[in-house]
């Protein structure tokens, strides 16, 4: 894939998102796009860096630790995939936003972790809106008691809050997933301050859908990169 595509992408995702901010009467240059790099190259990374793209997500610390160093220190790095506590130290290293915060173990761990390292680590809660059981993230019932506390803990700060809607085509639990989490991140804007400004929700497949319930920040990998059929399965859209 050339420069001129990956650059094409974007600008056909930015005016997608624009058009669907508009018609909602929202500030149309206010979503953050994250561009989802597991399994691309660093050569195409850096072509996206190059047509505008500043955050860029990995899902998995391995990947990370070999592409990072190869990309220019430009981009601001979002840690999006599950994150293992025996890889906590290394992703404060790599990682500018940490989104998979699940659970307050996890973040207790962060903190503590930062702390060590001297820095103060960006996260988002990671909430489970669709009760997969195979999925990680925070009940949806029982997260602000635990977000409370979290925005206490020294080293960290919380400025959203991260879902992945259910890996279906059907429209309904798409929709039902994503209606919950709006839900969920007004409360925990109300319950937090201004500081939670960051509500990350969609993916390629959806996310001008996302976009209606308002999310600011949607992490997108194929329809920037190009289709990757065993990531899709995955739920790596």
């Amino acid at each position: 894939m050339g420069d001129s595509l990956i650059a094409s992408n974007l600008v056909l995702i930015k005016a997608r998102i624009e058009d669907r901010r508009r018609a909602a009467g929202l500030d149309p240059s206010g979503v953050k796009i994250i561009g989802v790099t597991k399994t691309v190259s660093a050569d195409q990374v850096r072509e996206a860096v190059s047509a505008g793209l500043g955050d860029l997500g990995e899902s998995r610390i391995q990947e990370a630790l070999s592409k990072i160093p190869l990309v220019s220190s430009g981009p601001v790095w979002h840690m999006i995939g599950h994150l293992q506590k025996n890889k906590v130290r290394k992703a404060i290293e790599l990682f500018d936003v940490i989104q998979s915060v699940d659970s307050f173990e996890l973040a207790e761990l962060i903190s503590r972790r930062a702390i060590e390292a001297g820095k103060e680590i960006e996260i988002f809660l990671q909430l489970n809106s669709s009760g997969e059981k195979n999925k990680s993230g925070f009940d949806p019932v029982g997260m602000m008691k635990d977000a409370e506390k979290i925005g206490r803990l020294p080293g960290l700060r919380l400025t959203g809050l991260m879902t992945i809607g259910p890996l279906t085509d059907a429209s309904d639990m798409i929709r039902g997933s994503f209606g919950l989490a709006a839900g969920v991140f007004e409360r925990l804007k109300r319950s937090m301050g201004e500081s939670v400004r960051w509500f990350s929700m969609g993916m390629s497949s959806d996310y001008e859908l996302a976009i209606d319930f308002g999310a600011n920040v949607v992490r997108i990998g194929s329809a920037i990169f190009g289709r990757r059929d065993n990531d899709i399965k995955k739920g790596e859209r």
